[in-house]
């Protein structure tokens, strides 16, 4: 899915359609965030720390090797990053809203 599709569906799903350019890029930023947390929360919870460290220490060397291990540790990580999606997503809308 391109960035400019998941930009749209999130302004959707989060309701921030009446917002101003700036203020929705700000919002999308931290729903962004948000969801790379989870994400590494649910990569962590299916590696185990050892290979969670390795993986973050293939940061350092560059976002393709990064990648590439991390389609090594993890096959399904474009649908653990769905689901990490999801549950942000799920989360905000059933949180209370304080009125």
């Amino acid at each position: 899915m391109d960035t400019s599709t998941l930009q749209q569906e999130l302004v959707e799903e989060f309701n921030l359609k009446n917002l101003t350019p700036e203020d929705q890029e700000e919002m999308l930023l931290e729903v962004a965030k948000t969801i790379h947390k989870q994400f590494l929360l649910d990569v962590y919870d299916i590696l185990g720390e050892e290979k969670f460290q390795a993986l973050q220490a293939s940061v350092d060397m560059g976002e393709e090797f990064y990648t590439t291990t991390l389609k090594h540790l993890v096959p399904n990580y474009e649908e653990l990053f769905q689901t990490a999606r999801t549950k942000v997503v799920n989360a905000f809308k059933n949180a209370p809203t304080g009125e």
